[in-house]
């Protein structure tokens, strides 16, 4: 019997694009200011930002400066992924999440949210989505260390210990194959999978092939599950 429902953040709660997005916004702004007659449009360079994403997540800011003819090294680099680790995110829930959390409390199903993530980028997070108010428990893996990082079963044993439930009990709602439905192995829980349309980690390959036990398109589908 599932007791608790424990969802990932990144891409299930939240559109992890719509981050990236925030967060190029606000490197946009700083890169305005350090470099102001090579990056005066702010517009024009977050459509750069993005679309140097989209051809490859990888040293994003190291390729924007190199295509204006700036020094890419690690003392320019840093400072830009610091701000954009650190700043505060314009985002919101994705817009079954909280149709999907009212039904599951009618139903007296606890909720939660473990995350992947640097601590200080996945609590400004919470803190932008006043998502204290929403859950019963909130884990950020990071917090814990680097071993409780998924697909270890540490933050689930904080989770079932604070709730009072066994791990059997908790059903944990990810997106990443890499690690969100290993976890069924590793730590002995049910595993669901959304599927969102921009999921940054869609086509990932399944660790081990293990997969989930449910597929949702919509985190309305839990609730024909419990």
């Amino acid at each position: 019997m599932i007791k608790a429902v424990i969802f990932d953040l990144d891409d299930t709660l939240v559109s992890e694009l719509k981050f990236v997005k925030s967060g190029y916004a606000f490197i946009a702004k700083l890169l305005k200011e350090t470099y102001p007659s090579h990056f005066a449009d702010t517009a024009k360079t977050e459509a750069s930002l993005l679309k140097l994403f989209e051809e490859d997540h990888k040293n994003v800011f190291n390729r924007i400066l190199a295509n204006k003819g700036l020094n890419d090294e690690r003392e320019n680099v840093l400072p830009l992924v610091k701000a954009y680790r650190e700043h505060f995110p314009s985002i919101s829930y994705e817009s079954d999440v909280p149709e999907t959390l009212v039904a599951l409390k009618r139903k007296g199903i606890k909720t939660g949210i473990l995350t992947d993530g640097l601590k200080e980028t996945q609590r400004h997070k919470i803190e932008a989505l006043k998502a204290e108010k929403d859950f019963d428990i909130i884990v950020i893996t990071d917090e814990l260390g680097k071993d409780a990082w998924k697909p270890s079963p540490v933050g689930f044993k904080h989770i079932a210990k604070a709730l009072s439930i066994d791990m059997d009990e908790i059903l944990y709602v990810g997106d990443n194959p890499e690690k969100d439905f290993y976890l069924k192995k590793s730590a002995g829980i049910k595993t669901a999978r959304i599927i969102r349309p921009e999921g940054v980690y869609a086509d990932k390959p399944y660790k081990e092939g293990v997969r989930e036990d449910f597929r949702l398109n919509s985190l309305t589908d839990l609730l024909e599950i419990i």
